[in-house]
């Protein structure tokens, strides 16, 4: 059996596991977006596919299902999804970076409502550019990494679909803290304190308290582009796991970083095309934690062109 990862994150490929859709297959070349968990019983995994619209994988990862949208958003782009909680009821949070707005979606496809362009003194001029590339949920906030466009971080409220704040924004100096070359992924920091931002072209993760203020940054090998991070809690320990676009040896496959949940220290090095033999996974796009029966997983995509794999934990 192939394996790639350092001790005790060793991971081998399930390709049983590419369970996509038969209409899928003709429309994974443009995947380009992320994956949702839904940690409620028998939740599952969302995603979205441009034409095919939201893709739900089962618990058990052995089958998918299309959820067909609305008002012609099957062709949407989404580049994130998250899932959430209010007003009693599930979500899928989806920013669609090539339509300038947020999109909330029941789990069943309808449409909730919509959060368009932001409205704040840095958006009103027509040329500063909205392409909302990932969101996190906090509570009863969702804050949007304008990844693709100016680079804020904007927060609206969930029940009064209200913009509130607006923090952070664009640098092309990879020393310049508290701003971004490409805020591309984010998600709540394992301490619960802060958002933990990925900072695409600078290879860092930067730490924001929840009301915008600037705490930290974080290094990953240079040149490795990280394109999201996810946390989970796995055998009372925290860990981080990064996606990345490139790696620092321009002429390496672009590798899946597991990092320690609280310094940020690579502790394995994951090669899915070197070690594995995955053709497409040159540059990876979005990777998450998944546990499923005592078993940890990796859900991975690549991108460009667009291809989803299935990584387990070899114990």
């Amino acid at each position: 059996m192939k394996v790639t990862g350092q001790s005790p994150f060793v991971f081998a490929y399930r390709d049983d596991l590419r369970t996509l859709p038969n209409k899928a297959f003709d429309c994974e070349v443009n995947l380009h977006g992320g994956f949702a968990v839904d940690n409620e019983p028998s939740g599952g995994i969302y995603y979205g596919m441009p034409g095919c619209g939201i893709i739900r994988i089962s618990d058990d990862l052995m089958s998918q299902e299309i959820i067909e949208l609305p008002n012609g958003l099957n062709s949407v782009n989404f580049h994130g999804t998250k899932i959430c909680t209010f007003d009693n009821k599930r979500r899928l949070v989806l920013p669609a970076n090539n339509d300038e707005k947020v999109i909330v979606l029941s789990l069943d496809g309808e449409v909730d409502f919509v959060l368009s362009r932001p409205e704040f003194e840095e958006y009103k001029d027509e040329s500063a550019p909205f392409k909302p590339t990932d969101t996190a949920v906090v509570e009863n906030d969702v804050y949007v990494a304008d990844g693709y466009g100016s680079n804020y971080i904007t927060k609206a409220n969930l029940t009064t679909q209200k913009w509130t704040s607006i923090f952070a924004g664009k640098t092309e100096d990879p020393e310049m803290p508290g701003l971004f070359g490409t805020a591309h992924g984010l998600n709540p920091s394992p301490d619960g304190k802060h958002l933990s931002i990925t900072d695409r072209p600078h290879s860092r993760l930067e730490h924001f308290t929840f009301e915008g203020e600037f705490k930290e940054s974080y290094r990953i090998p240079d040149g490795s582009k990280p394109c999201g991070i996810d946390f989970i809690e796995w055998k009372g320990r925290s860990l981080g796991l990064i996606g990345s676009l490139d790696d620092p040896n321009e002429d390496k496959p672009a590798p899946i970083y597991i990092l320690d949940g609280e310094s940020y220290e690579v502790l394995s090095t994951i090669r899915p095309k070197e070690d594995l033999n995955i053709e497409l996974a040159d540059h990876i796009h979005n990777t998450v934690w998944y546990k499923y029966r005592n078993k940890l997983y990796l859900i991975c995509q690549a991108w460009n062109p667009g291809y989803y794999f299935v990584l387990e934990l070899v114990e």
